[in-house]
C-alpha cells in the first residue's frame, strides 16, 4: 500500500510522517535526525526499559511482539515507512512490555526522544500525525488479539502476508516458515502445511526463505476480515480516502 506525499516534499525522506510535515516542523526535527541501517533482527528496545530513540523507517518492516516470561512471542503489530517506532517512549515514563524488532531489513532515521516530545507539545501537524499513528497501532493490536484467538491459521497467514506486503511495499518478502510460525503463534508444521496450500492454489510462491505474492486478489479472499478492517483504516490515513 503506497502512501501519498505532497509533491513539494518529494525530496524528503521516504517516510509518511516526515514527508507530510510543514517545512518549519520538518526543519525542527531534521537538525537531529540521523540516517541508520536497520538490518533484519535489529532490536529497537529492551523489554521493561524505555528507549532513548524514536525511529522513522524508510524501508523494511518492523514487528511489535508480545513476549511471555518463557520467551514465547506472537506478533501484535507491524510498522513500515508509513509510521514511526518508539510510541511508548513518547508517552512518558512507560516501561514497554513488548519487543520491537526488524522483521524485514531496511533503513530509516533516528532521533532522541526529547526533541520529538517537544514537537508533540507544540500541537502542530506532527501532533496530529503522531496520534493518527498511535490510533492505527492500537487498532492493529486490538484486531490482532481477536484474530489470534478466533481465526484459523490459513486465514491468519494470508492476512499476515498481505499486511507485511503493504508495510514493505513489495510483493516479495524475505521470510522463513520458522519466523512465520513465531509471528503467528502457531506450530511450524501447521504453518508449513498452510503455506503449502496457498502455494498449490497459486496464491504465493515459496522457496529458500522468500515468499512471492502471485495473486493478491484471491489471497485477500482467503484472509480473515481483520485484514480489510485494518487496511481500510490505513488507506484512509495514508491515501486520504
Amino acid at each position: 500500500m503506497q502512501f501519498r506525499r505532497p509533491a513539494q516534499n518529494s525530496a524528503r525522506p521516504d517516510n509518511f510522517v516526515l514527508a507530510n510535515l510543514p517545512d518549519r516542523e520538518y526543519a525542527q526535527l531534521s537538525r537531529s535526525l540521523v540516517r541508520v541501517d536497520l538490518p533484519i533482527e535489529y532490536k529497537f528496545n529492551v523489554v521493561g526499559e524505555p528507549s532513548d530513540y524514536v525511529y522513522f523507517p524508510t524501508a523494511g518492516v518492523v514487528s511489535t511482539t508480545a513476549v511471555t516470561g518463557a520467551g514465547e512471542v506472537v506478533e501484535i503489530g507491524m510498522t513500515g515507512a508509513d509510521g514511526l517506532v518508539g510510541v511508548q517512549s513518547l508517552l512518558g515514563k512507560v516501561e514497554p512490555s513488548q519487543s520491537i524488532v526488524m522483521q524485514i531489513g531496511g533503513a530509516g532515521l533516528r532521533i532522541k526522544v526529547q526533541p520529538v516530545q517537544e514537537l508533540i507539545a507544540s500541537n502542530g501537524r506532527f501532533t496530529e500525525l503522531f496520534y493518527e499513528n498511535l490510533s492505527l497501532q492500537m487498532l492493529q493490536m486490538g484486531q490482532s488479539a481477536l484474530c489470534n484467538r478466533l481465526h484459523e491459521v490459513k486465514a491468519r497467514l494470508a492476512r499476515w502476508l498481505l499486511t507485511a506486503s503493504d508495510r514493505a511495499r513489495s510483493e516479495q518478502l524475505g521470510l522463513t516458515q520458522e519466523f512465520l510460525s513465531q509471528m503467528l503463534g502457531s506450530r511450524r508444521s501447521t504453518v508449513t502445511v498452510m503455506a503449502g496450500e496457498l502455494q498449490r492454489e497459486g496464491l504465493i510462491e515459496y522457496s529458500r526463505g522468500k515468499i512471492l505474492i502471485k495473486n493478491r486478489e484471491d489471497l485477500e479472499g482467503v484472509a480473515c476480515e481483520c485484514y480489510k478492517i485494518v487496511s481500510s483504516a490505513y488507506r484512509k490515513v495514508l491515501q486520504g480516502e
